[in-house]
């Protein structure tokens, strides 16, 4: 009997010790299991040759779940799932060598899409959408490489047009168009690289204004 509780203790002493452990090259082998300074578990997770296997859990300092990562392809594509403390979803999306990739999508608390995002190696590209927090489209943007380059769509809540607008590379240029939420235009004008051009057309009570801008 007293062999067998001797042995019993080893075998916890053992397994107690078997997590966080580096091999004689200092690379991170098995469950590891990192904790916050008043106890509580920040992440967990199953480390080979020091690259992530699989999935791991991230948590708040009071114990609720944060995120999710798993890994894929020798560590280097991570789908994580982020989390409010109420355990409803926060944002989704992959990186890749930890850089965003691909699509990202954030909800509010109350779990309503309020902005999608397309990334490439950690950058902006590709179309972006803003929602109100009620889940109606409020903003289309286009991006090239982490500047805006394409047209821009803003819409009241009652999805009619607000504003329209296009950049080149970050700066405004093209046309303009600021419509009310009856669909009446409020201003016209064009751009040209960042600067206002010719003739900007304002509305005010069907009083027309004008300025040329050179």
């Amino acid at each position: 009997m007293r062999l067998l509780i001797s042995l019993i203790l080893v075998l916890c002493t053992f397994i107690s010790f078997s997590q966080n452990i580096k091999d004689l090259n200092g690379l991170k082998q098995g469950v590891w299991e990192v904790r916050y300074d008043n106890g509580s578990i920040r992440y967990e997770g199953v480390f080979k040759d020091d690259i992530e296997q699989g999935i791991f859990r991230f948590y708040y300092m009071s114990g609720q779940l944060q995120a999710t990562k798993a890994f894929s392809l020798q560590g280097q594509v991570a789908r994580t799932h982020i989390y409010y403390k109420n355990g409803n979803i926060r944002a989704s999306g992959v990186y890749v060598n930890k850089l965003k990739d691909s699509v990202w999508n954030y909800f509010n608390i109350d779990n309503i899409l309020i902005r999608s995002e397309e990334y490439k190696n950690g950058i902006l590209n590709g179309e972006a959408r803003t929602y109100y927090e009620t889940g109606e489209l409020f903003i289309i943007q286009k991006w090239v490489d982490g500047l805006e380059h394409g047209d821009f769509i803003k819409y009241f809540i009652d999805k009619e047009v607000h504003i329209k607008k296009s950049y080149h590379k970050g700066l405004l240029h093209g046309d303009y168009m600021n419509y009310d939420p009856e669909g009446n235009i409020v201003v016209t004008g064009k751009y040209l690289f960042g600067e206002k051009v010719g003739e900007w057309r304002y509305y005010s009570n069907n009083v027309l204004d004008t300025v040329i801008y050179e």
